[in-house]
């Protein structure tokens, strides 16, 4: 077995077995996402070691395992687990292509520079602070892009801050549920006609949902509760949480769409890059509405 596997292994620290067959394919898998990820963020110092032992805390269940580990983001996973390992070109590639993404998510709540600047700030030491602990950012478990998981815990941080010195004044719908999608041109022009349906449908796409998938969610995205933690509070594997809240996250979106396409109209290419914008900020709409709810 090639050494990544022996990493990997150590990694899941007998979460579970591996069959002979799994074994024999997660070394050449995971030496694929290595070499992917060292050709997105070359100038990041992380063994093969450290990111196959980390990849293995991300990991989904056992069953087809090198296909499960193709959905996760690793390239973003391996950004991370360098960041928390205080890399500095890692950190400086965080902030260069993640942190710029941020700002976007603060505005929902409150578009004052001060406050954007104070929350992005906290974010910072939040992440990549170790304070006598792993930096939070080696949390993040490749479920999503990098950029939305900060974008999350920024719409955490923005209304935590919010409550503690204004509490007093709301946010407004309009900025909780705006879509992303003003550094696309051809869907901003649309902004005016597609803002309001999507509130509309993504309100009764979440209202969908079953009530354990609606605590799973805010309990998840929130509450910053770890897949194991709800793992035990259901009695059953960390994997199956993972399968839960990604199951909900997939219905939100698939009934959006399906409201969306009933009412908007838009061409076929509009329509598809609409919903792409809705997938990629779909945590970021998830945590503003649970969070007001």
């Amino acid at each position: 077995m090639p050494d990544l596997g022996h990493s990997f292994l150590r990694g899941l620290a007998g979460a579970y077995e591996l069959d002979g067959p799994t074994l024999l394919a997660v070394g050449p898998t995971l030496e694929a996402h290595l070499a992917r990820a060292r050709a997105r963020w070359p100038r990041v110092a992380l063994s093969g070691d450290e990111f196959a032992e980390h990849l293995a805390r991300c990991a989904p269940d056992a069953d087809e395992l090198a296909n499960a580990l193709g959905g996760l983001c690793t390239d973003d996973v391996f950004l991370a687990c360098a960041c928390a390992r205080g890399d500095r070109a890692a950190i400086e590639a965080f902030e260069a292509e993640v942190m710029p993404h941020v700002p976007r998510a603060i505005v929902r709540i409150d578009r004052d520079e001060t406050f954007v600047r104070e929350v992005m700030e906290e974010v910072r030491i939040k992440l990549l602070v170790g304070d006598g602990r792993e930096p939070r950012i080696a949390s993040y478990l490749g479920r999503g892009p990098l950029t939305s998981w900060v974008q999350v815990t920024a719409i955490r941080t923005g209304y935590s801050f919010k409550r503690k010195r204004s509490p007093e004044t709301p946010v407004e719908d309009e900025d909780a549920f705006d879509l992303p999608i003003d550094d696309d041109p051809e869907l901003a022009r649309l902004r005016e006609r597609v803002q309001e349906p999507f509130r509309v449908a993504f309100r009764e796409a979440l209202a969908s949902l079953s009530p354990r998938e609606r605590t799973l969610l805010r309990l998840y995205l929130l509450e910053e509760v770890s897949a194991e933690a709800l793992g035990t509070m259901y009695d059953v594997h960390r994997a199956t949480i993972a399968r839960w809240i990604t199951q909900a996250r997939r219905q939100v979106h698939d009934e959006t769409r399906r409201r969306l396409s009933k009412t908007l109209g838009l061409d076929a290419r509009a329509f598809e890059s609409l919903m792409n914008r809705v997938l990629s900020g779909l945590d970021v709409s998830l945590a503003s509405f649970l969070e007001r709810s």
